[in-house]
């Protein structure tokens, strides 16, 4: 059974029938009694035991049932609403209600230019949305490829540095050391040898074999050899305690830089590509919706045109006023109900139970259907389900009535095209009680919660208490108190002052048929008063 039904107006309140039926019922009996007792008094000839209205105590079978107003709808009806979101939904094209179609028939048309526009405005912008896509991906590339070029020149200047360091360190300081200590050993032989060559022209112009000038002129040899010597020495000074450690510490300095701009040169090609590559999802992202907005549009376009989802009868939904009633020219928003699709070869009976007697019907029971379309026809079927809460819109309707929706699947369905919507009395059998002694509900009165019956016998009419148990509306179950066959009192006078007729729970109206009516909206088994 498909959940979507068609929406249809609450059917007609069926308490105004059966409350002319209860009048049309009381009135009878009352014409009865006064006819019977004006006979009684008035006729000429009438005999005395015919002054009492009487009924005898039968035993038989008494069905106890629940009747409930409703209407029939179809078991497998599906609901088709509005799919397409906005306020500008204009019907321009619609089939006849009542037409039968097949399934994917158009059924209704909307107007397509807002959603037509919106389509064409979609698609630029998912055409600019690609194209920013695919431009922030050619830009990844270019920024990896710039900051990949400048990492790559950094690690060259820090190898090339770190290269200077070591070179330095094991090769051109000890060249230089080599260099100048050459340098010494030479000036220092040097110095020997002028010293020496000076000390011999000293004896030789002590000799008189040099002249003084020669002796000057060997004496500038020894400082020219002693300056060298001297300068050299100092060179080598220099080199070991100063220009070494300077050399080292600006190599090292350069070497460091060079790790550093390395590491900053990295970072800044990871921040570059991390933004390009952020900008490049989100261009990606806006494509993405793009294109699905331009998608979800699409399909608005398509869902202008309604087709019926499956075979059936069409049926427009009735709104509550004339604005909101489906019909050409009519604007529908997002989700509104536009028309149903029952299936009429298969129906039920959707009926109100009332509170009082709603514990009683449960699922499977057995139930007869009469329908005011269906003239003397009577539908049999089974209660499929009964709601756990009551309608809170009956609610409301009927002035605090709680009413219980209770669904009945019609079993014998005639060929006679019953439409959703129509009227129908449900009664539904709760219980059948077989070989039990039962009386009309007019023979029993009620006196301070005790039930009483008027009996009459050889010496008149003797007020009798009795128990009793289940009643159809019409008749009444007696468990005590009572014998078959006795003859019971209806018109005695004084059972006017005996009070209202037995209420084991709550009081009802009469039913059409004594054997298998009990009110709607009254618990079965009540027994209504005269």
């Amino acid at each position: 059974m498909l959940e979507a039904r068609q929406a249809t107006p609450p059917p007609r309140p069926r308490a105004s029938r059966f409350a002319r039926r209860w009048i049309v019922a009381l009135v009878t009996v009352v014409l009865a009694t006064s006819l019977a007792w004006a006979a009684s008094r008035w006729m000429p000839g009438a005999p005395a035991d015919n002054a009492e209205i009487t009924v005898r105590v039968a035993r038989g079978a008494l069905p106890i049932v629940v009747i409930a107003g409703g209407e029939l709808e179809s078991s497998r009806s599906v609901d088709v609403v509005c799919e397409v979101q906005g306020q500008q939904n204009k019907i321009v094209e619609m089939l006849p209600e009542g037409t039968r179609v097949s399934k994917d028939h158009v059924v209704l048309q909307f107007d397509t230019g807002e959603v037509t526009r919106g389509v064409a405005e979609a698609k630029i912008k998912g055409m600019k949305a690609e194209a920013l896509a695919k431009a922030e991906t050619e830009e990844l590339k270019i920024v990896q490829n710039k900051h990949d070029s400048e990492v790559a020149k950094a690690k060259l200047v820090l190898t090339l540095a770190e290269l200077d360091k070591r070179k330095y360190e094991e090769g051109d300081y000890g060249v230089q050391l080599d260099d100048l200590k050459g340098s010494i050993a030479l000036a220092e032989a040097n110095y020997e040898e002028a010293t020496s060559s000076l000390d011999y022209y000293d004896k030789l112009v002590k000799k008189g074999f040099r002249t003084p000038e020669q002796l000057r002129a060997k004496e500038q040899e020894v400082m020219r050899a002693q300056y060298f010597l001297s300068r050299d020495q100092s060179k080598l000074r220099v080199l070991e305690q100063y220009t070494r450690e300077r050399q080292i510490v600006e190599l090292a300095a350069k070497a460091e830089d060079a790790k550093l701009e390395l590491a900053r040169a990295d970072s800044s090609r990871q921040a570059a590509v991390a933004k390009t590559r952020t900008d490049l999802q989100a261009a990606r992202v806006a494509e993405q919706l793009e294109k699905g907005t331009l998608q979800r549009l699409e399909k608005q376009l398509e869902q202008c045109t309604v087709r019926a989802p499956q075979d059936g009868v069409v049926v427009y939904a009735s709104g509550s006023n004339e604005t909101s009633r489906i019909r050409l020219g009519a604007v529908v928003h997002f989700k509104q109900k536009l028309f149903s699709l029952p299936d009429l070869t298969h129906m039920r009976a959707k009926s109100y139970v009332h509170e009082s007697v709603v514990q009683k019907v449960k699922p499977g029971l057995r139930a007869e259907i009469r329908i005011d379309a269906y003239p003397g026809g009577v539908l049999h079927g089974v209660v499929e389900d009964v709601a756990s809460f009551y309608d809170p819109e009956r609610q409301w309707a009927s002035g605090g009535v709680k009413d219980y929706l209770t669904n009945v699947r019609i079993e014998d369905l005639p060929d006679v095209g019953l439409k959703p919507g129509m009227t129908a009395d449900v009664r539904i059998l709760v219980n059948n009680l077989s070989d039990v002694l039962t009386v009309p509900v007019q023979a029993v009165t009620e006196e301070d919660g005790q039930y009483y019956c008027q009996v009459l016998g050889p010496h008149g009419v003797t007020r009798r208490e009795v128990a009793i148990g289940e009643s159809s509306g019409t008749l009444v179950e007696i468990r005590n108190g009572l014998e078959e066959g006795e003859l019971l009192a209806l018109t005695r006078p004084t059972r006017a002052a005996a009070g209202p007729a037995p209420s084991p729970t709550k009081p009802a109206r009469p039913a059409e048929s004594p054997e298998t009516a009990t009110p709607a909206g009254t618990e079965a088994g009540a027994t209504p008063s005269p």
